[in-house]
């Protein structure tokens, strides 16, 4: 039971909300960066990795100013996808999965998380 606790402790601050569900993820600490961006890669609890960029994808509730609340949370880089769903570009110091879930726990968003990139796999 212990042991449980303290595994919980170490994927604190790599998780995000799916479906209203908390999702923890585990750092692989592999990367690949790229001029403007980077990847950064992940395992899930069930041992699927995924890549997360230094986006957001977040949809807010039809009754929230979107642009209102993204401004609230000092997220002034984004780009509107569509008139309730934005993308946002996560600065360097700041933790894309704590920016996710403080927006999600607002309960003036659909969704909140990171953009991901699924491992390529051959066919």
């Amino acid at each position: 039971m212990i042991c449980l606790g303290i595994s919980s402790i170490s994927y604190a601050n790599e998780s995000y909300y799916k479906n209203g569900k908390l999702v923890e993820l585990q750092n692989t600490h592999s990367k690949r960066s790229f001029s403007d961006s980077s990847i950064n890669y992940y395992k899930t609890v069930s041992g699927k990795k995924v890549g997360v960029t230094n986006q957001l994808l977040v949809q807010c509730k039809a009754s929230v100013n979107c642009t209102e609340l993204l401004y609230s949370f000092s997220l002034v880089n984004h780009a509107k996808l569509s008139d309730k769903i934005f993308v946002i570009k996560i600065e360097n110091g700041d933790n894309i999965f704590s920016v996710s879930r403080a927006l999600f726990e607002s309960k003036k968003v659909m969704f909140a998380h990171p953009d991901f990139i699924k491992e390529r796999k051959k066919r």
